[in-house]
């Protein structure tokens, strides 16, 4: 029996569903359902009755779930006090940072907030993809860092996550520095007539999906070249060998030394901000309110 276990029965109870589950930690509704029967067989308890529909807990499950609850939250306070004994009264933060999600846009809020936040260290991890999920660095969130800055646009996301807005990112074509295109000030949808155009598919971003339906309805002649799911650095390395556009948003317009993004003629942006998991716990909860409560007090400022 491992914490991975208990946290994915605490899910299970939560949503009803191994697939519902599964989509909370970005795995397969199998996945889930394997763990959960490993965590049976070593209980030797039938903790979840599986029906058609779904799945409700037993009543040894229901006797099993607070304490899971209570071993987790010790666990969590267990955790944090440690670190509070060699940080001179300071819960340390650790945000996660890489190229697709860099941590800029918090870390530049941050220098400016300082003082306001005096009980909280920060800091950076550098993540590595976890090519097996399908949000990548969104999956480390819990597990290699407490929160890291990135989109939420989508309804997994938004139910998945908890989030603080910070600002929004524009829309922009990356193309190679040779392409005609590069030489635009901004890109219109009609100046990608006749081109193919990567993107992500239907159904990851709503704001992608938007421009989709735009190039769908008025402007057919664009061909979309869908890539296997969210953007990785093999997708910038395509555009590159291949030489096709490909939409990218504000962060990345410097990721690749062979590619010039260009603004994108469009009013849709795509919103960002900090990002942590549903459950982040007491320490990861207080540093959200206190945040909350220091970027109010900037609003009624300004």
């Amino acid at each position: 029996m491992d914490i991975t276990q208990l946290q994915t029965f605490i899910r299970v109870s939560q949503y009803g569903s191994f697939t519902k589950a599964g989509e909370q930690s970005f795995i397969s509704g199998t996945a889930v359902m394997k763990q959960i029967n490993r965590l049976e067989n070593e209980l030797n308890l039938k903790l979840f009755v599986r029906t058609a529909t779904g799945t409700k807990l037993t009543i040894e499950g229901q006797t099993f779930l607070p304490y899971v609850k209570q071993i987790l939250g010790l666990l969590d306070t267990a955790i944090e006090e440690t670190r509070k004994s060699v940080t001179s009264g300071q819960s340390i933060i650790t945000v996660g940072t890489s190229i697709l999600h860099p941590a800029d846009p918090f870390m530049d809020l941050w220098k400016k907030i300082t003082a306001q936040m005096s009980d909280f260290q920060i800091r950076i991890v550098q993540l590595q993809e976890d090519l097996q999920s399908k949000n990548r660095e969104y999956a480390t969130l819990g597990k290699s860092c407490d929160l890291i800055v990135g989109t939420f646009d989508n309804a997994t996301l938004k139910q998945s996550f908890n989030a603080i807005t910070l600002g929004r990112y524009d829309f922009g074509i990356a193309v190679r520095s040779d392409n005609p295109l590069a030489k635009l000030s901004k890109v219109s949808f009609s100046d990608l007539n006749n081109k193919q155009l990567l993107s992500v598919p239907m159904g990851i971003s709503e704001k992608n999906d938007q421009l989709r339906s735009i190039i769908e309805t008025k402007y057919p002649q664009i061909h979309v070249v869908e890539t296997t799911g969210r953007y990785d650095m093999n997708t910038f390395n395509q555009a590159v060998e291949e030489n096709i556009p490909l939409i990218t948003v504000t962060p990345w317009k410097s990721i690749h030394p062979n590619l010039v993004s260009i603004p994108l003629d469009t009013d849709i942006q795509v919103p960002f901000g900090i990002l942590t998991t549903k459950f982040p716990g007491s320490k990861v909860e207080n540093f959200l309110i206190k945040l909350s409560k220091v970027l109010e007090l900037i609003k009624e400022t300004k």
